[in-house]
C-alpha cells in the first residue's frame, strides 16, 4: 500500500509536469515511476513467498522473508523455470475456462432467447469478461498452490538431500529435475 501511494504521488507530479510542459521533470518522473514499479513487483513476489514460508515452517514474517529470499537465490534456475511454466498453465486455464463458459452461454442464448435478443454479442461480451475475472481468481489459487508445492519440494530437498527420507514423490522429483536445473548452491546472508 505504501508503494502504491508513492506511485500515486509520482503520477500526480507527472500530471503537474505535463501542465508545466517541463520535459526534464517528465523524464525524471517517468524513470522514477519505472523504478518504483519494479520495486512494487519485487516486494509482491517476496511477500508471496514469505507467506508461503510462514505457512510451511510457522516462523515469523521477517524470518520467512529472509529464508524465502535465500531459498529462491539458491535455486533460482528451478524457480524461474517452473514459475514461467506455471504462468503459462494459468493463462491457458483462464483462456479455456473463459472460452468454454462463453461457448456454453452462446448455446443457451441461441436456443432459449433467440427471438428475444437483437444480438448475442453484448451479453456474451459481459459473460466472457466475468468468466475471465472469475477464472483469474480460481487460477490464482492454483498458481499459489504450484508455488507452495515448489517451495516445499526445494526445502525438502535441501533438508534431506537425495536420501530416501525425502517426502517428495519420485514422479514429482523426476519432473522437477527434468524442467529446472539446479543453480550452484551458494550461501545466503546469515
Amino acid at each position: 500500500a505504501i508503494i502504491q501511494m508513492i506511485r500515486a504521488a509520482i503520477a500526480y507530479l507527472q500530471k503537474k509536469a505535463d501542465e508545466m510542459d517541463s520535459s526534464l521533470a517528465k523524464s525524471i518522473l517517468c524513470c522514477l515511476q519505472c523504478v518504483v514499479f519494479c520495486f512494487e513487483k519485487m516486494f509482491k513476489f517476496l511477500n508471496k513467498n514469505a507467506y508461503i514460508q510462514t505457512a510451511i515452517f510457522g516462523s515469523s514474517f521477517c524470518k520467512s522473508a529472509k529464508e524465502a529470499y535465500c531459498l529462491i537465490m539458491r535455486n533460482a534456475a528451478r524457480i524461474i523455470a517452473i514459475t514461467y511454466v506455471s504462468g503459462g498453465v494459468v493463462f491457458v486455464g483462464k483462456m479455456f475456462i473463459t472460452t468454454l463458459t462463453t461457448g456454453a452461454a452462446y448455446l443457451v442464448l441461441d436456443q432459449e432467447l433467440r427471438d428475444e435478443l437483437y444480438s448475442n454479442i453484448g451479453p456474451l461480451f459481459f459473460i466472457a469478461l466475468s468468466a475471465w475475472f472469475i477464472s483469474g481468481m480460481f487460477m490464482g489459487v492454483f498458481d499459489m498452490g504450484i508455488a507452495t508445492i515448489l517451495q516445499c519440494f526445494v526445502a525438502d530437498e535441501e533438508m534431506y538431500g537425495d536420501s530416501q527420507s525425502m517426502y517428495a514423490e519420485g514422479s514429482l522429483k523426476n519432473w522437477v529435475e527434468d524442467h529446472g536445473k539446479s543453480s550452484e548452491k551458494r550461501g545466503c546472508m546469515d
